[in-house]
């Protein structure tokens, strides 16, 4: 966690550019840190997961909408 700190950039200064999926089933960090961190980006938050992003392919459609591809 203390490298992790290190890695911080601040506040997120255009919060509109960015998608977050995160999800809450990740054991080793807190995702209610994520959601704090990336408050006012576009977030999707999933109550699956584990050390890997569970379900991405769902997730193409909200992406690619979220790109306006």
């Amino acid at each position: 966690m203390h490298a992790l700190g290190k890695l911080d950039t601040g506040p997120i200064p255009h919060p509109e550019t960015i998608q977050m999926l995160q999800q809450q089933g990740y054991e080793v960090l807190n995702y209610r840190q994520d959601v704090a961190k990336y408050e006012g980006c576009n977030q999707t938050v999933d109550k699956r997961g584990i050390h890997i992003f569970v379900g991405f392919k769902k997730a193409h459609a909200k992406i690619i909408q979220f790109l306006g591809l």
